[in-house]
């Protein structure tokens, strides 16, 4: 194969790659959203939410009966200072759900810190993929 060919052909499977038709896509969005500052010994309350920003069902795998999320609280070292499942996911059943065009699925808890100081907080949504979902992190200042 000449070199003009075989340049000629990655620039085929790049372009290929790039023009996906837009039904066979499912776009999943997973936030995270907490307030950016908090007082210690009040409840910090976190919510993570999964929306499907596509105009077409989007397929999505979960852990759990009732479904595991997990949310990690590091400190400035990035230590852990909270996690909501430190004992783990549980029994691996997997749930599939569809999700609508525009439908989106929210979890909650609250996190109560003990000590001021800086603080990143993520959402991790676990299922049979070899990674999870997981938010980008986001700060959280608590004073005294």
């Amino acid at each position: 194969m000449h070199g003009g060919h075989r340049a000629a052909l990655s620039a085929l499977l790049l372009i290929g790659g790039l023009h996906v038709p837009a039904q066979k896509v499912s776009r999943l969005e997973f936030t995270i959203s907490a307030p950016t500052r908090a007082r210690v010994g009040a409840p910090v309350a976190i919510v993570l939410r999964l929306h499907n920003t596509s105009d077409r069902p989007a397929e999505a795998h979960f852990l759990g009966r009732t479904i595991a999320f997990d949310i990690v609280v590091t400190q400035g070292d990035g230590a852990i200072a909270w996690r909501r499942l430190e004992h783990g996911v549980g029994p691996s059943i997997l749930q599939v759900r569809i999700l609508k065009p525009a439908e989106t699925m929210e979890w909650r808890d609250t996190w109560l810190p003990r000590e001021p100081g800086h603080y990143r907080v993520q959402g991790i949504l676990p299922s049979d993929a070899p990674e999870p979902l997981r938010t980008p992190w986001i700060p959280v200042e608590v004073n005294p």
